[in-house]
């Protein structure tokens, strides 16, 4: 997948990354007014990008265009906080800190019952790939191979929303999902704990015996130790 602002990324990504960073650091304020000549300035790239960078910003709340204005910059209050690219902008900020606090409650918040409910409600197919993660997991503790770890965790959260069949949590998950792939480059190697491996594999199999009490506790254990 290709990162906003990396070489590979479009001129489209580049600008929406800019203009969306500039705003959750602040470079840009609340109230700010910024027309499409002066954000065309800013990002050095064409009106037409511009045109679209500023209509994903208002779909996500960061911006409200209004003609013979320009666009607005919104208060933090106006955000879709759910959205994985304003999570990916505010953990890329001052922002950090307070970010990962309201992510590590709403997954307390969630990812327990979500555990449970797929416990009850999981395939035959869903236990059979969730063990096959539980152990790709151990595998990548063992060598201490974290990018290997990391998509295999990545992995078992999506499935577990996915098993537990409820779409209002599986909305949810992309705030989840925006943390987990965070870690990816703050993991250092060596680091990673075979206890929180096999609390992971602990999970697959409370799932797979339909356990949804065993399933939510290890659940809660694995954010009590991992968020």
């Amino acid at each position: 997948m290709t990162v906003a602002g990396s070489p590979g990324a479009s001129a489209f990504e580049r600008t929406l990354d800019r203009i969306g960073s500039d705003i959750v650091e602040g470079r840009l304020p609340p109230g700010a007014v910024c027309t499409v000549e002066e954000l065309t300035v800013r990002t050095g790239h064409s009106r037409s990008v511009v045109r679209e960078a500023t209509r994903v910003l208002g779909g996500l709340g960061l911006l409200e265009g209004k003609a013979h204005v320009g666009h607005t910059v919104q208060p933090s209050e106006r955000w879709d906080w759910l959205q994985p690219r304003v999570l990916r902008w505010s953990l890329a900020s001052g922002r950090r800190d307070a970010t990962l606090l309201a992510i590590r409650e709403l997954r307390a918040a969630t990812e327990p019952e979500c555990a449970r409910l797929a416990a009850h409600r999981r395939r035959d197919t869903d236990a059979l790939e969730l063990r096959a993660i539980g152990d790709a997991l151990l595998d990548a503790a063992a060598v201490q191979d974290v990018e290997a770890f990391l998509d295999a965790d990545l992995r078992l959260h999506r499935l577990l929303r996915q098993a537990a069949a409820n779409p209002l949590l599986d909305r949810v998950g992309g705030a989840i999902d925006a943390a987990l792939l965070d870690r990816v480059d703050r993991l250092a190697a060596g680091a990673i704990d075979l206890d929180d491996a096999a609390l992971h594999r602990d999970l697959a199999v409370a799932v797979e015996r339909r356990d949804g009490d065993a399933a939510a506790a290890a659940m809660r254990a694995i954010i009590v130790r991992t968020a």
